[in-house]
């Protein structure tokens, strides 16, 4: 028996084989495959994928043998990478390298021999694909070059998997990096709405004082900063599941009017408090319902809206709202918004919706994060929508969305025609008086709440922390409760859970700054039924208060 000697290149043979991060792995597939065939074609009991490290020849693919790895000193393979074409031999008996080997002579009685070498491109042999049988034996020509061909897609395996597997780290590091990125945005998103939400409820109470007007024009600045704060935060998180495709879209029958009530109501307040004029022409009849993905159908319009109304001073933004039927329920929504602000210039325009560009006009005071026409853009994009900007310097702009959508068309309850009906009063109309509790362990957060629900018939009992909100709620009745999440002495979720088999529990409105969906999806299903996020819309709440009045008056 003679060992064989190691080749040339040795060093580089095994750097190139540990690359690859393939030994002592399990089984796959696609070896097994390889081998398989191989032994069929050559009508073989034994085939192997053969990998050939310092001491030993292991088998990636071990057809027809039990054994994963023998010594390296017995391999017929290591012979055969000291090659370049098949190694054949017909009778290991006959052949002085192989008459005394202990792989001839006891199990597995490796009588005939044919290994293909698995060479890289720049000529490194790894190991073989080879065939072995117990009898003398020779393979005729067809056999010969089916078995090149196989050894040929066997590197071409071992290569994919290389890639494969670098691939794959590279996508886990990129979901630690996007795991990191929500986390950081998260933590971001929460510590500055609580901020947020007592800085711009304050300086609308503030507003309320009677107070000289040029006091009134500070406490316009300091809200208007932290509109574009909070904007800043919404606009990142959005961004950021666009980017992830964590974004899906979820479909559902809407009624738009209804969703443009909100929208209508504080564009008025907006555009009346900037001193222009804001007109909205929806044509989309009342009786007509739509399928489309109803929060980004919204988002979209409002930060187009949001745009025209910061960039125009004077004259009017307008909203046109319709749709473009076809012979079947599928139609195209149209929507258009036309400012009179100061106009796109060309070379703008070309990069409009771009990430972080920030187009800030002559006489625009306050800048906007650069990212709200990217989220337009990305979203009208899974929505297997466009936009199209026609622009003039000095005159104003004119955005155009169009969006695919089916339609379909169903009469009114007499309920659904009175709420879109009330948009001169969207106060929420209680005819008995409710008692309120508010618990928050921030002082001006309640303030805030208290300050918006001072209108309407409620009685409000005010709790600072966990503890003293689960005692006030075990032992009094309450029809509304406002509970801020993360409270010292018992988290929000906890009390909701524990609400959550008591016959009689009051409506729950989470209050928090917890607003990435994931922690949304949390806290709703601990038991809460609105989801109130900080800094609070005062429109937004509003609208559930009056959807609670229908069903409890």
């Amino acid at each position: 028996m003679q060992i064989a000697p190691l080749p040339k290149n040795e060093a580089a043979r095994l750097s190139a084989l540990k690359g690859l991060e393939i030994l002592d792995t399990p089984e796959e597939e696609m070896f097994d495959e390889i081998t398989k065939l191989a032994s069929m074609i050559c009508d073989a009991p034994i085939s192997l994928v053969s990998l050939i490290d310092e001491t030993r020849q292991w088998f990636k693919s071990h057809h027809g043998l039990k054994a994963r790895e023998t010594p390296r000193s017995l391999a017929f393979c290591s012979h055969a990478i000291l090659g370049d074409e098949l190694f054949v031999i017909p009778n290991a008996k006959n052949d002085k390298r192989f008459k005394n080997n202990p792989l001839v002579n006891e199990d597995p009685h490796v009588i005939f021999y044919a290994g293909i070498p698995l060479a890289l491109d720049d000529q490194i042999k790894l190991g073989t694909l080879c065939v072995i049988d117990n009898k003398p034996r020779e393979l005729n020509e067809e056999q010969l070059q089916m078995l090149r061909l196989l050894g040929k897609q066997t590197v071409r395996l071992l290569q994919m998997r290389k890639d494969r597997d670098k691939l794959e780290i590279e996508k886990r590091s990129a979901e630690r990096a996007n795991a990191a990125k929500r986390d950081f945005i998260a933590a971001i998103s929460h510590d500055i709405r609580n901020p947020l939400n007592s800085l711009l409820g304050m300086s609308e109470m503030i507003r309320e004082q009677p107070i000289p007007e040029s006091i009134h024009h500070y406490v316009d600045h300091i809200k208007n900063a932290g509109e574009v704060i909070l904007n800043l935060v919404n606009d990142t998180i959005e961004l950021s599941r666009l980017e992830e495709n964590a974004s899906v879209l979820n479909n559902e029958w809407f009624h738009l009017s209804q969703c443009l009530e909100v929208y209508h109501n504080f564009f008025k307040q907006e555009t009346k408090r900037k001193k222009i004029e804001f007109r909205l022409k929806n044509e989309i009849s009342e009786t007509v319902y739509l399928l489309s993905d109803k929060r980004k159908l919204e988002k979209i319009i409002w930060n187009l809206t949001a745009n025209a109304v910061k960039f125009t001073h004077h004259g009017s933004v307008d909203c046109h709202v319709y749709l473009e039927t076809k012979a079947d329920e599928n139609a195209n929504l149209i929507i258009e918004i036309k400012d009179t602000g100061p106009g796109i210039s060309p070379e703008i325009k070309d990069r409009l919706f771009q990430k972080y560009n920030e187009f800030v006009p002559d006489g625009c005071e306050i800048s906007g994060s650069g990212l709200g026409l990217s989220i337009v853009k990305l979203s009208l994009e899974e929505m297997n929508g466009e936009i199209n900007v026609e622009s003039k310097v000095g005159e104003g702009s004119t955005f155009k969305v169009k969006i695919p959508t089916v339609w379909k068309r169903e009469e009114l309850s007499p309920g659904q025609k009175n709420l879109t009906n009330h948009n001169d009063s969207y106060l929420p109309q209680f005819s008995s008086r409710k008692k309120v509790l508010i618990a928050d362990d921030n002082e001006l957060n309640r303030k805030v709440l208290k300050n918006y629900l001072k209108p309407l018939p409620f009685d409000i009992v005010e709790a600072n922390n966990g503890i003293e909100t689960e005692r006030i709620l075990g032992s009094d009745q309450f029809d509304i409760a406002f509970l801020d999440i993360e409270m010292p002495g018992k988290h929000g979720t906890e009390i909701a859970k524990a609400l959550s088999s008591e016959k009689t529990r009051p409506i729950l409105f989470a209050c928090t700054g917890l607003c990435m969906p994931e922690e949304k999806e949390h806290i709703l299903n601990s038991g809460f039924e609105y989801f109130m996020p900080k800094p609070y819309l005062k429109e937004e709440l509003y609208s559930h208060l009056a959807e609670i009045a229908k069903k409890h008056p």
